[in-house]
């Protein structure tokens, strides 16, 4: 079975990126809209060339909310990204212009309540603009007027049901003691996470340490990678 995929978001640093795929993560975020944890250009530039140097594995992801496609292109490029994550209300049409140049990951929230049928039908959305390119949903916890990183949990009976019939990745409030529980709950892709490695606002190296390791020993529940997108 393939092991569960480990993103690590809000690096803010080149240090805390080698510390991110030195523990074995698939992914770093770099955010570049309005928080605590975004990062210049200038900044996402050099953290993306020191894993370039470093040789380790590990993408980069770029994280936006609201921008335009065109914007998010151009700056991928110059950045260097490796994927990009569109984490507002991007429409469908936004998402398949980004998908058209880089693998998206396309972030979803869903209020208190949604039923597994609206939730599904919000997939349903994406999915031919983005699973196309990279199959990856990501579920993330719902808080209103924010977009990430607020701590909160995400729905996971939605995830789970979702992640049967989609690739998703889990987002919203994990850390190392409750990620191997989200997994065997939902059975997703992936895992990403941010404040949950992190000791007063910075990224912590032994937090990150912990987190890889109990996701990657957690065995899944459902099957990772759904058979709708198995490859043959």
């Amino acid at each position: 079975m393939k092991p569960v995929e480990v993103k690590i978001c809000g690096i803010t640093t080149p240090e805390h990126a080698l510390e991110a795929a030195r523990c074995g993560a698939d992914m770093i975020g770099l955010v570049f809209a309005p928080s605590r944890r975004q990062v210049t250009p200038e900044v996402a530039a050099r953290i993306c060339s020191v894993l370039r140097r470093s040789a380790l594995p590990t993408l980069a992801v770029g994280v936006f909310v609201n921008e335009p496609a065109a914007r998010i292109i151009e700056l991928a490029r110059a950045v260097g990204l490796d994927m990009v994550q569109l984490s507002g209300d991007e429409p469908p049409e936004c998402v398949a212009e980004c998908a058209a140049h880089y693998p998206v990951i396309k972030a979803v929230r869903f209020d208190a309540g949604t039923s597994i049928e609206e939730a599904l039908a919000v997939a349903e959305r994406y999915e031919s603009c983005v699973y196309a390119a990279c199959p990856r949903l990501l579920v993330d916890a719902h808080r209103p007027g924010r977009y990430g990183g607020t701590g909160q949990l995400a729905d996971w009976s939605l995830a789970a049901h979702l992640a049967r019939r989609y690739p998703v990745m889990l987002a919203g409030g994990l850390n190392p003691a409750n990620v191997a529980g989200a997994i065997r709950a939902v059975g997703p892709l992936g895992v990403d996470v941010s404040s949950g490695v992190e000791r007063q606002g910075v990224k912590d190296p032994a937090l990150i340490e912990e987190f890889v390791r109990a996701a990657r020993s957690a065995m899944p529940g459902p099957p990772a990678t759904p058979e709708r997108y198995a490859v043959p």
